[in-house]
């Protein structure tokens, strides 16, 4: 009967792709077996398949329900509805239970999350202050340590280290030079 249903698996050839991860079916059969109670390979295939069958109907008698309501999105009043209609209205305590676990639980990571953006905004302008204050910091110490290389400002230090090497190239050529003249002026001893 459920097979018949417009959008269902067809009969016979609902592959493993169509059906529910055995892992979570096998998790959801402990759960609610004895600890001392076992389920076969093939009883956790059809039980998959049952599960996977359930969903394909409900989610089409939840689609005919938005079809009422002229809307394109399945809300949870229409998988309710769905349940009521397949007279499966036994499942309708549990199914709000579980809706509103999952609705707090949404709103609580939301919430989380937010706080934690916040928290990691306020961090970032915490170390960017803290970073700016260092930096105001070691101007202030040079200058009060190199009053000149102050004033030349921490913009212009390319060019103070440009001079620097021509300074010391001048210098260098001139050493050069005095050797030279005191080498002259030495007596040979040859």
């Amino acid at each position: 009967e459920f097979e018949d249903f417009e959008g269902g698996p067809p009969a016979g050839k609902m592959g493993d792709a169509d059906r529910l991860p055995m892992a979570n079916v096998s998790r959801i059969i402990a759960q609610t077996l004895p600890k001392d109670a076992s389920v076969s390979k093939e009883a956790r295939v059809a039980l998959s398949a049952c599960a996977t069958v359930f969903v394909h109907y409900i989610t089409e008698l939840a689609v005919q329900q938005c079809d009422k309501r002229k809307k394109a999105t399945i809300a949870p009043e229409d998988v309710i509805e769905a349940l009521k209609e397949a007279e499966f209205e036994d499942f309708e305590g549990s199914l709000k239970a579980s809706l509103d676990a999952f609705q707090n639980a949404s709103k609580a990571a939301k919430t989380a999350k937010a706080s934690s953006a916040k928290r990691q905004k306020l961090d970032e302008s915490v170390n960017d202050d803290a970073a700016d204050a260092g930096e105001a910091e070691g101007a202030s110490q040079q200058a009060s340590q190199d009053p000149e290389t102050a004033a030349q400002g921490a913009s212009s230090s390319g060019v103070a280290k440009e001079e620097d090497k021509d300074e010391g190239a001048e210098e260098a050529a001139g050493a050069g030079e005095e050797e030279e003249g005191a080498a002259a002026d030495a007596p040979a001893d040859f």
